[in-house]
């Protein structure tokens, strides 16, 4: 293999081994592949997996994957999956501090970069998956629309816009049971906390108390319209103002007056960085249960009706209340929590059975929903119904600026896109023989 990029490449070819992916086993079977180690920058580098016979036609398109959160990609199940198929693929993993969400842009310009200087690969598709899609999803609004995107009067952090004119940009995108960044954060927050004294609940507000609705046996919940309405009101209320706390405190640390010269500790008793913290709809199981639109679904039985697609999870196990008040404080820094949670929400903010309203979308870059409204490559929306994040999914798809877009739905498939109960088969080769399909369509990538 040629050299990308020069000295960006450390090619260090070996047999792939089967090895624990993240959120899903590695796929066994299917042709051998080799990897090569990229080194990307000081703190990034990457691996390039590929097939060891190439395809003729699938290693013209090569798929990214990444995650935030210092997660290490080397093994990541969507990159090795596709492989399979015969796609090349690249993980990148990222080593910096992770202060501000901007951190990421130049590390993914590197990879996009290397990609397309390997031999044959024509196309380059991000893949986001779990929080991979805020990630990606905010790289390529940046790369499409330039600084402007992420200097909006409504973004809470804002970037500097150095370095980000002419950004290489990818050809597709593909969102796999993708989490929602920040929004998701939001919904996490848990009203009834007392910032100065955790462990004490507001009871008017407690969503796991019995007389809000909550059964702590079967640990779901059935809340009143009422309830409801003062948790997400509330709710609302309380991400605002831990906003304008932090830009507070930053104003002061760039006026001198800090605690600290550059930075400072950020404490937000109630949140959590989990996927469950202080979320109403994770217990009431009517809230956000079901599209608002007829979407594609990939049925057990091999069918595909289009349909309006319901989520079919039982209750999650959601922590016990003290649990919940003691071990879902939020510890890091102004800067951080200002550029990866910022997320503004207005008076009308609650969830529905099918939609969530009252979100400043693009008031972060940490939001899925936000970075899509600047993105108008091709785009597949794929959500596992066993999985908590089909209508935030679909919000993501309506708000899309691409024209070729697609929205399905894969039938009892858990965010790691295996059953959640054995009647929903093998939920892993239907969704990838879906995705395989979709980068194969005659005329979107490649011309057959």
């Amino acid at each position: 293999m040629k050299k990308v990029l020069g000295i960006l490449l450390l090619a260090c070819v070996i047999d792939c081994q089967p090895v624990r992916a993240q959120f899903s086993p590695t796929p066994e079977g299917g042709p051998p592949l080799k990897t090569t180690y990229v080194q990307l920058a000081n703190n990034a580098n990457a691996l390039l997996i590929e097939p060891v016979t190439l395809d003729p036609v699938r290693s013209h398109i090569a798929v990214l994957v990444t995650h935030p959160e210092h997660v290490n990609t080397f093994n990541y199940f969507t990159a090795f999956a596709l492989a399979k198929y015969g796609y090349r693929a690249m993980t990148v993993n990222y080593y910096g501090p992770e202060t501000s969400y901007y951190e990421f842009i130049q590390p993914l310009a590197a990879a996009i970069k290397a990609l397309r200087a390997v031999p044959g690969v024509e196309k380059v598709v991000l893949t986001g998956h779990s929080t991979g899609g805020p990630e990606l999803t905010s790289y390529e609004d940046v790369a499409e629309n330039g600084p402007a995107a992420c200097q909006g009067m409504e973004r809470v952090d804002k970037c500097d816009g150095k370095g980000l004119d002419n950004l290489p940009k990818a050809d597709g995108l593909m969102l796999i049971d993708a989490n929602f960044g920040a929004p998701e954060r939001t919904m996490g927050l848990n009203p009834a906390v007392d910032p100065h004294f955790p462990r004490v609940a507001n009871p008017d507000l407690d969503m796991f108390s019995p007389k809000n609705g909550f059964n702590p046996a079967s640990r779901s919940a059935t809340y009143s319209k009422e309830f409801l309405d003062r948790f997400f009101s509330a709710q609302g209320a309380k991400a605002n103002l831990v906003i304008d706390q932090a830009q507070y405190r930053l104003s002061l640390i760039e006026k001198g007056a800090g605690d600290y010269k550059d930075d400072e500790p950020f404490l937000v008793a109630g949140a959590s960085v989990q996927v469950n913290g202080a979320r109403a709809e994770l217990a009431d199981l009517r809230l956000l249960s079901r599209s608002h639109e007829p979407h594609m679904l990939l049925k057990a039985d091999g069918t595909k009706p289009v349909q309006i697609i319901p989520q079919v999870y039982g209750p999650l196990a959601l922590p016990d209340q003290e649990d919940m008040l003691s071990l879902t404080t939020l510890n890091v820094t102004v800067r951080h929590y200002l550029s990866f949670q910022g997320l503004r929400v207005t008076t009308e903010y609650r969830e529905n059975v099918d939609n969530i309203v009252g979100i400043v979308w693009r008031s972060t870059a940490d939001s899925t929903q936000g970075n899509v409204q600047g993105i108008r490559v091709p785009t597949l929306v794929l959500s596992g119904t066993c999985a908590a994040h089909l209508v935030m999914l679909e919000t993501a798809y309506d708000l899309s600026a691409a024209k070729d877009k697609t929205m399905v739905g894969l039938e009892g498939a858990n965010h790691g896109l295996l059953p959640c109960r054995p009647e929903f088969g093998d939920t892993f080769k239907r969704g990838f023989d879906y995705v395989d399909s979709w980068l194969m369509s005659p005329g979107r990538f490649l011309s057959q």
